[in-house]
């Protein structure tokens, strides 16, 4: 027994017992949940594929002025949905680096080469 009255064993099993799982979430609890976290993103792919819908039909019916409007329109809000997306995983976050393992490599030999200079 333990020193508040308990059996051992209940301690024992009490403290080795395993997590509770999570259920997995379904696509819609999981896009819902991204949509909340993240709502400027969807609202801009929305208005992104309008533009494109009612820019795609003004060049059916032969509007050519409404139809430039609205692919100018649609190039604005795929701008600003990069630019949402982008402040939402902030920029620091993002590895701007070309190549990043060749201009490791590269910068590892010219020290290399630097050093053997020296001697």
């Amino acid at each position: 027994y333990c020193d508040d009255g308990t059996p051992r064993d209940v301690n024992i099993a009490a403290s080795e017992a395993p997590p509770e799982m999570r259920r997995p979430l379904s696509f819609e609890q999981k896009l819902w949940e991204k949509f909340k976290k993240e709502p400027l993103v969807p609202i801009g792919c929305v208005a992104t594929a309008y533009f494109l819908a009612s820019g795609i039909k003004s060049f059916q019916n032969q509007d050519p002025r409404r139809a430039q409007k609205m692919m100018r329109l649609r190039v604005g809000a795929q701008f600003a949905t990069l630019g949402m997306f982008m402040y939402y995983i902030g920029v620091d976050r993002i590895n701007f680096e070309v190549a990043p393992q060749y201009q490791r490599a590269r910068k590892a030999r010219q020290q290399e080469e630097a050093g053997r200079g020296e001697n």
